[in-house]
């Protein structure tokens, strides 16, 4: 009987240490059938995996309930941040880890769980994918929580970078409603941000002249300078593409005088200007590093 009860607070006290290191996998989904599966394979060992729908009529709902109980509906109302709040709601780790239905995570639970506790002293982490680092490994605390419609962040900075792998894939339900983003933005307040990736959906668009007065109106009072550079090199291929190569030139120029690093800029002036400049333009392009820049195509 002492032996058992003995047994018992050990196993206890291994339950209470695994739930205080507990990451919680928060997903918003909708009609996500063609990569979901894929996406909670790799994300199967997690303790705990919240999935919060926003309106699926496709498979997403049965291929989601072969992996997690915790499957929630929620009204879609054209804001990313409301859904993913209320996705953390019904997380219980001490961490929440965002993951998209086209994304697969490659590091395993354990080594997720040992970034947590090398990073414990932080709040908010940027993980690594794409060309760029987004903060989607954070703390589940009241004061931690999504903000903005569309492209949304966290209202806090992201304090270290971890060491996290996944991989991102492109989703078929991105195409059942292509002006989503745009739409979305446009009926945002217009603060820095919303202006910057008005201008970044313009430029998808091939509406150049509309890129152009979004990221002209976002510019004067920018202060991230991967963002300001990200900028003059969207207005130079807009200029560019509608063969106004001066003014391409002249934004380019800026991009590179912003970060000096860029390779896609100096690449681009290369492309614009004839030789002798071209080689020279190429040549430093290809000793760039890309360092501090926000998206590497």
């Amino acid at each position: 009987m002492i032996i058992l009860t003995q047994l018992n607070q050990q196993v206890l006290i291994l339950t209470q240490l695994n739930l205080l290191n507990m990451v919680s996998i928060a997903m918003i989904v909708k009609n996500e059938e063609s990569c979901l599966e894929k996406c909670l394979e790799s994300v199967k060992d997690f303790d705990e995996i919240v999935i919060v729908d926003t309106g699926s009529t496709d498979k997403t709902k049965e291929i989601a309930k072969r992996y997690t109980d915790k499957i929630y509906d929620f009204e879609w109302c054209d804001d990313f941040a409301k859904a993913r709040n209320f996705a953390n709601s019904k997380c219980t780790g001490k961490w929440i880890l965002a993951m998209d239905a086209d994304h697969e995570l490659i590091s395993t639970k354990e080594e997720v769980e040992a970034e947590t506790e090398r990073l414990k002293d932080h709040d908010i982490v940027f993980v690594k994918y794409w060309s760029h680092l987004r903060e989607i490994l954070y703390k589940n605390k009241e004061d931690i929580y999504w903000v903005g419609a569309v492209h949304e962040n966290l209202n806090k900075p992201a304090t270290a970078t971890s060491t996290i792998k996944k991989n991102v894939g492109y989703s078929k339900a991105h195409d059942l409603d292509p002006d989503r983003n745009l739409r979305i933005l446009l009926k945002s307040e217009k603060t820095q941000r919303v202006m910057f990736y008005l201008g970044r959906e313009y430029f998808e668009k091939k509406k150049y002249d509309e890129s152009i007065k979004w990221m002209s109106e976002y510019l004067p009072k920018a202060t991230w300078s991967q963002e300001i550079a990200e900028a003059y090199i969207t207005i130079a291929k807009c200029h560019w593409f509608s063969n106004r190569g001066i003014q391409a030139r002249e934004a380019c120029l800026k991009a590179i005088g912003t970060n000096p690093d860029f390779k896609e800029a100096l690449n681009l002036m290369s492309t614009m200007t004839y030789e002798p400049l071209k080689t020279k333009w190429k040549k430093l392009a290809d000793n760039a590093t890309n360092k501090d820049v926000l998206f590497i195509r």
